[in-house]
């Protein structure tokens, strides 16, 4: 009789896994369908996409394609926010700018590259079935900002290519001169691509220092040297800065638009923008870890008595007035609640302790966090794209996790919870893009 039992037991768990395969590879057409079918319906999920090809990205590589010293002369007049790296490689090697919808579904197909070697990177860390890797990584696909900058042709997914490249052999270093300068080729084109992204080479190179791997030091300011040098010249052509606009319009837009005097005022944005990519993974590990949030309780609540404090001030009143970016806890805080920002503190104040936890698993976990705090926050507006895939590539390929997370990110259910969250999210922006917004 037992033995009949037990036998019963395996063939319902196998028949358990069956259906929760036949699950993911559901899921996963229905991502990919959905990611195809958005790019032949022109979504437009995070709104501007459209209008920013036409008058900004579009516009460079035309122009670049007729003349490109006058271009390089003259590119802050296109008023585009990113170095002209991504604008010349189309230009010049995209043998599908002949019209807009060709190069479009190029970059469409690029940007699914991001999944395709993300997955990779992924399987050969946790050691996971491909299918999970895939999963992971098709969150990609269901993201807003993601999407719209597949589906338009924008800059944002060649600069996560670059850096999802330059993380691949960043996790294979193991002091080889090939993979350093790799690792600094792509993470330079990636800045060329998109500016923000120059957090990587500061982690890089700061944690290189503190673990002592000074050949790895050397070799990587060595190469970040020559990679530098199109920068400087650019500069130098630039007059020393990076100029948008013409005549009284023109703005010098690292002084205006970036100083060390907003890290303060973003600081509970770049917090709740944070927990919004990590709450998943803090719902599906919180079993786990509630030893630990009992035990820093005290900590936690006079934490959180100076927020309401500051509060009771009016220290936080700016955030009432901010309608450019701010990250959807903010916008759902000012829909919902007008000028009351008690639920955005208690959202920030999550996504401050979300962030400590993290810091106090290593060091490397503290460098990059503040490489990505420090450059992110000096902008006077932070928008939530900044960190779309961001966080969820931090997340799963840069962060030194606890083994016990790490198991749990193998766990069926982990995958799933990952999943659905995200979806959700999907289809809510879809839902405020669409209906709410356009009535």
């Amino acid at each position: 009789m037992k033995k009949i039992t037990f036998i019963k037991l395996i063939q319902n768990s196998d028949i358990e896994e069956k259906n929760i395969f036949y699950l993911k590879i559901f899921l996963l057409f229905l991502i990919f369908s959905s990611y195809i079918y958005g790019f032949y319906a022109r979504e437009n999920i995070a709104g501007g996409a459209e209008a920013d090809f036409k008058n900004l990205t579009w516009k460079g590589i035309l122009l670049f394609k007729d003349n490109f010293l006058d271009t390089i002369y003259n590119y802050g007049k296109i008023g585009e926010g990113s170095l002209p790296l991504f604008h010349i490689l189309n230009a010049y090697l995209n043998p599908f700018t002949y019209s807009e919808e060709s190069f479009q579904l190029s970059i469409c197909v690029i940007s699914f590259l991001n999944v395709i070697i993300f997955s990779q990177i992924l399987k050969q860390k946790y050691k996971i079935k491909i299918i999970d890797s895939y999963l992971y990584s098709s969150i990609f696909l269901i993201l807003p900002f993601f999407r719209s900058s597949a589906f338009w042709g924008l800059t944002e997914n060649l600069g996560w290519l670059f850096l999802i490249l330059t993380i691949k052999f960043y996790l294979v270093i193991n002091k080889n001169k090939v993979n350093i300068f790799l690792i600094c080729l792509f993470s330079s084109l990636a800045l060329y691509t998109r500016p923000y992204l120059i957090f990587f080479p500061i982690f890089f190179l700061i944690s290189s220092y503190i673990k002592k791997n000074y050949s790895v030091l050397k070799t990587s300011v060595f190469y970040y040297s020559i990679f530098a040098i199109p920068g400087l010249i650019l500069l130098y052509i630039w007059g020393g800065s990076v100029y948008l606009g013409t005549g009284d319009d023109k703005v010098n837009f690292i002084l205006e638009y970036h100083q060390p005097k907003f890290i303060y005022e973003n600081l509970l944005i770049f917090s709740s923008i944070f927990l919004f990519y990590f709450l998943p993974f803090h719902i599906v590990s919180f079993s786990r870890e509630k030893k630990i949030f009992k035990k820093n309780i005290v900590y936690y609540a006079l934490g959180f008595l100076f927020l309401l404090i500051l509060h009771y001030f009016n220290a936080f009143d700016y955030l009432n007035n901010i309608t450019l970016g701010g990250g959807a806890f903010l916008k759902i805080s000012q829909f919902f609640f007008n000028d009351n920002l008690l639920f955005f503190i208690v959202i920030a104040f999550f996504g401050i302790i979300s962030i400590l936890y993290f810091s106090e698993i290593s060091k490397k976990n503290i460098v990059l966090i503040l490489s990505i705090l420090i450059i992110y926050c000096t902008a006077k507006n932070i928008y939530q794209e900044y960190f779309e895939p961001l966080f969820l590539i931090v997340l799963f390929s840069l962060f030194d996790l606890k083994k016990q997370n790490i198991n749990l990110l193998k766990e069926n259910k982990t995958t799933l919870k990952f999943l659905f969250y995200f979806l959700i999210y999907f289809l809510s922006s879809y839902y405020y893009r669409y209906n709410i917004m356009v009535t």
